[in-house]
């Protein structure tokens, strides 16, 4: 363990300390709990992480130490943002600090604010670009380390302060002990994306009108842009679409990784708009072969789709799913109540991204029919159902169900090929990412799914119990929402 109260006074010429470090500034005790879980988990992408929630491990005089890693060793200072934390004077302190030191390294977003909950501006950091983690911390999570991507943070791997990370979230827990588990996460590694991002443009003379709506109705994976747009697709699947009215022609061709790491300046494209571009392009492409598929499709309050299959399409019966060196097993991805005469069925949603590597990352859903097609139309009993009939699901049986879907749609192949248009593919590794981990919480067992399908329906399904939690069901396998 380093000696940091020596470490905070080493550093008399500035301009010889690297920033290559992370604060986050909080409301303490208010915000603790997500400083501790945002922490953990920027430390364990690799980068190095300061925090005053170190001042819980007692001892040095945190003070000093962390106002040093704010003024010398800071690349970026992260401001948990809400009304609490915003009013607190240690945090309107750091923010200062940040703020003059920023300047002084002309960084004008050195200070980056994470808003938890809708707030008054402090004056100092009401220009600051911030990153939403009103609708999720899984979400603001992926923002925050794209801008970081962007921002070109370094990472290390295992940083002095990973062991305070690690000692201050054992606090009050289980012993870590030596062992070996294999854990499937809910992330699809894109094994190959079409070569070349085209850029089409539209002929002069046409209906502005009918070429807005030929854009928003056309099936293809595109991105508006201009006056034209941005496709994988070749010309000829286009005009299949388009057609003799709306003639359209490629003005440039830009390679997929370039356009990824260095946006396509000669068309005022930054990196940011490129991957945005680009994450659009996936989640399109996705929906469109799910719904290829002949799955249903749901909108969701976050404006994403969930899709889902009816009981006529897969049936009751279980779904295999098998890879090699990977999980296998079998699940029902649609099952009846009969206490409560309803069906439910599991849905799949998923968003892209673009770091630490591209993937899709897929979230699990239950939705409830009366026949096996159509919908329960009380979105309050809708609700309780989902309380109550899936409460007791563990981790092992969200996972079982997110593969026994992805298998049944990908026809047990080892890949699933996404159809962008022509000659453009994506093709993305199945089974999902899996990760070995060489240690466990002493004394936790595996909780093993031992009731059948139909039993555990019918037992769950008579009970009016409410849960002690909130549960929607919505949340990442293998991943914390909030």
């Amino acid at each position: 363990m380093p000696d940091l109260a020596s470490e905070a006074v080493a550093a008399d010429k500035p301009q010889d300390v690297i920033r290559e470090s992370i604060f986050i500034s909080h409301a303490t005790p208010e915000d603790n709990a997500f400083t501790l879980w945002l922490g953990n988990r920027l430390d364990a992408m690799g980068y190095d992480v300061w925090a005053d929630i170190f001042r819980l491990k007692g001892g040095d005089n945190w003070e000093v130490i962390l106002e040093h890693a704010i003024r010398n060793l800071a690349a970026k200072v992260l401001v948990v943002s809400n009304p609490v934390s915003v009013t607190k004077q240690g945090v309107r302190n750091e923010i200062s600090i940040a703020m003059a030191t920023g300047k002084g390294i002309k960084d004008d977003s050195f200070v980056i604010p994470l808003r938890t909950a809708e707030y008054e501006s402090s004056y100092q950091i009401v220009h600051a670009q911030r990153v939403d983690f009103g609708g999720g911390w899984a979400q603001g999570l992926r923002d925050l380390l794209e801008t970081l991507d962007v921002a070109g943070i370094p990472r290390r791997g295992v940083s002095e302060r990973s062991q305070i990370w690690r000692e201050i979230s054992q606090r009050d827990g289980r012993n870590v002990v030596e062992t070996s588990e294999r854990l499937v996460s809910n992330w699809l590694r894109v094994k190959a994306l079409p070569r070349d991002l085209r850029i089409y443009d539209f002929a002069g003379g046409i209906s502005i009108g009918a070429k807005d709506r030929a854009i928003e109705s056309c099936s293809l994976p595109l991105v508006p842009r201009g006056r034209g747009f941005l496709s994988f697709a070749s010309p000829p699947a286009l005009h299949e679409h388009f057609g003799d009215d709306l003639p359209i022609s490629i003005t440039g061709i830009v390679e997929t990784e370039e356009f990824l790491t260095r946006g396509a300046p000669g068309y005022r494209i930054d990196v940011s708009d490129a991957r945005r571009h680009l994450v659009d392009l996936m989640r399109k492409g996705f929906d469109r072969r799910l719904e290829h598929a002949r799955l249903r499709s749901t909108e969701m309050a976050n404006g994403r789709h969930m899709w889902w299959p009816e009981r006529d399409l897969v049936g009751l019966e279980k779904k295999a799913f098998a890879w090699n060196e990977g999980p296998s097993g079998r699940r029902q991805l649609v099952g009846q109540s009969k206490a409560r005469n309803v069906f439910w069925h599991y849905g799949l949603s998923m968003w892209p991204a673009t770091t630490p590597f591209i993937h899709f990352r897929l979230s699990g859903h239950v939705i409830f029919t009366v026949d096996g097609r159509s919908t329960v139309g009380d979105a309050s009993r809708m609700h309780k159902m989902r309380r109550t009939m899936c409460k007791s699901w563990r981790n092992d049986r969200w996972r079982d169900l997110m593969l026994a879907s992805l298998a049944w749609v990908a026809g047990d192949a080892s890949e699933l090929s996404i159809d962008m248009g022509g000659d453009a593919v994506i093709k993305l590794e199945l089974p999902p990412v899996q990760f070995d981990v060489p240690f466990g919480l002493e004394g936790e067992t595996p909780t093993a799914e031992e009731q059948d399908d139909e039993e555990t329906r019918d037992i769950l399904a008579s009970s009016d119990e409410e849960p002690d939690f909130e549960d929607e069901n919505d949340a990442d396998i293998l991943e914390d929402e909030d």
